[in-house]
């Protein structure tokens, strides 16, 4: 229950890698896949929603980029 707890919060704060992924999902079930079962196309994209929220999650800044608290602290002085 621990791992669609943590799911459900990835897909609730990457909703852009989400919305990205579940299109990259639907566009492989009907492209690559070429399926006309609307209940394998619904799968893979929620599948791929899924997975594009992780990929946002584990997507790191560069080093030397400006982080939400270094432009903060630059506002307030």
């Amino acid at each position: 229950m621990k791992k669609v707890t943590e799911q459900i919060g990835n897909l609730k704060s990457n909703p852009i890698g989400a919305i990205a992924g579940a299109g990259a999902g639907y566009l492989i079930a009907t492209k690559l896949v070429k399926t006309d079962k609307m209940w394998m196309t619904i799968a893979m994209a929620v599948v791929g929603g899924v997975v594009g929220a992780m990929v946002q999650a584990n997507m790191k800044a560069k080093k030397g980029m400006p982080t939400a608290t270094t432009v903060a602290t630059a506002n307030t002085k």
